[in-house]
Parts: C-alpha cells; sequence; structure tokens
C-alpha cells in the first residue's frame, strides 16, 4: 500500500496519454521514480536497503569437472 500511496502523491495513476504503450511507459515511470525516492530515503537514514542474511545451511563449494 505504501507504493500505491506514494504514486498517488506524485499524480496517481491517471495518465493523460494517446495510446496503450505511452501509458505503459508513464506508469513505469512512475514507478521507478518511486522506487528511486524509496532507496534515497533508504540511503539518507542509512539502512542497507540489499541486506541478505547470511544462510544457516552448509556453504556449497564449486568443484571443477575431472575429465
Amino acid at each position: 500500500e505504501h507504493a500505491f500511496a506514494g504514486i498517488r502523491h506524485m499524480g496517481g495513476k491517471f495518465v493523460r496519454t494517446i495510446g496503450q504503450a505511452r501509458a505503459t511507459v508513464a506508469m513505469t515511470m512512475m514507478a521507478a521514480c518511486y522506487n528511486l525516492k524509496r532507496l534515497a530515503s533508504f540511503l539518507e537514514r542509512g539502512v542497507d536497503a540489499f541486506f541478505k542474511p547470511a544462510t544457516t545451511k552448509a556453504q556449497v563449494r564449486l568443484q571443477t569437472a575431472k575429465a
């Protein structure tokens, strides 16, 4: 719901274009702008947006195939 509220604050889902392709591009750009604003707010607050916790499973090593 945060994404939809953010898009509504940027002008909403109502786009005035001629053609489905242009409307799709407009909505895609609006979603991309929302994502960039969200990333900027994370970086400003010091949150690691790409954090992945360590896996608890055993680490598997890649082995080369023996010919």
